[in-house]
């Protein structure tokens, strides 16, 4: 009976140590993946993103890769940006002009407007679509307006002001953030643009934008 007893004693034991040593055997799960979010520099990759356009399209950054891209922040109601005013960069023409200047330097440049006006003027993401359209209609606006309807990209961008401008070379990278203009003769977007494309520095590569203030969740 004590032979039982310790013959089973010795198979338990060796049980034991055969599932600690699969224990070991066995691989540790990798460490979690630390969670970082991309924000606009000068010099680095520009923060990716997907939104979609006033019929419902999407346009992702990675879609204009090898051309140069233009980013206009844009709000239907600001005096600066799409509002009826005199010193509205839409009402006044100064968009329609760059639009024209920008294709005499690269034909195949693109140049996206982001409104990120939901939570400032306490919209849905539906209504801004409507009233986006309504005044793109008025003031013949032809190029995309994208909806960033939880202001996550004007977070990322770091978004100050409609206008707050971008420029983004074809391999993706900011060569440009700030002003539309300096108000008076020199139109920074453009300059950038011409540099970028000529494989020149731009200068300046930030400049403080105007305008109405961005309000991001």
């Amino acid at each position: 009976m004590r032979r039982m007893t310790s013959l089973a004693a010795v198979l338990g034991l060796a049980t034991l140590a055969g599932a600690a040593s699969v224990a070991t055997a066995l691989p540790a799960p990798p460490p979690a993946a630390a969670k970082t979010t991309a924000v606009a520099k000068i010099g680095e990759a520009a923060p990716a993103f997907t939104l979609k356009d006033l019929e419902g399209k999407e346009h992702s950054l990675s879609d204009f890769k090898g051309k140069i891209v233009v980013i206009e922040w844009f709000c239907p109601t600001c005096p600066y940006s799409g509002g009826k005013s005199r010193n509205s960069i839409h009402t006044t023409g100064q968009v329609k002009k760059l639009h024209e200047d920008l294709k005499k330097v690269d034909e195949d440049v693109v140049y996206l407007t982001i409104d990120s006006s939901t939570h400032k003027m306490r919209m849905s993401a539906e209504d801004l679509t409507k009233k986006d359209a309504e005044l793109a209609k008025t003031l013949g606006i032809k190029t995309p307006i994208l909806i960033d309807a939880d202001t996550s990209v004007a977070k990322a961008y770091q978004a100050k002001t409609t206008p707050h401008c971008y420029v983004i070379d074809g391999e993706g990278v900011m060569r440009y953030m700030g002003a539309f203009s300096d108000q008076a003769e020199t139109n920074y977007v453009l300059k950038a643009v011409t540099a970028v494309k000529n494989g020149e520095t731009v200068s300046p590569a930030e400049t403080r934008p105007f305008g109405c203030g961005v309000k991001v969740k």
